[in-house]
């Protein structure tokens, strides 16, 4: 009982540990946070992701009545690859060929019979 009561506070204190070196390693935040810099790193943040290259991963999604099938062929058809099937509501993720125009393969996936929705994978903030 002693021994895992020791293990039981070793890992605790690893825990605790790593997440204090977690948080100090993030300077946009500290700086967001504490107002030191006048708003730059929120704007410097923006610029940074507005720099990055366009996601050529995209979340389908379908209706389950009409299921997954002729979404899969159009998938197929495209020569795109399915990275994952969601179990918990009625979706693909899919990656697009770097060669091929992602907003073109976004169009052409919601004619697809079945498909309600077509986004991009990305990050959403809501504000």
């Amino acid at each position: 009982m002693k021994r895992y009561f020791q293990a039981s506070m070793l890992l605790m204190g690893l825990l605790l540990i790593q997440s204090t070196t977690a948080s100090a390693q993030c300077p946009i935040k500290e700086q967001i946070m504490n107002g030191d810099d006048g708003g730059e790193g929120l704007e410097k943040a923006n610029r940074e992701r507005d720099k990055t290259p366009v996601s050529h991963t995209l979340i389908i999604f379908f209706d389950k009545k009409t299921g997954s099938k002729p979404l899969l062929k159009a998938i197929k058809k495209q020569g795109c690859t399915l990275l994952y099937k969601y179990k918990e509501f009625s979706a693909v993720a899919v990656k697009v060929d770097e060669k091929h125009d992602v907003d073109k393969a976004i169009a052409d996936f919601k004619k697809v019979k079945g498909v309600t929705s077509v986004n991009k994978d990305g990050i959403m903030q809501i504000q």
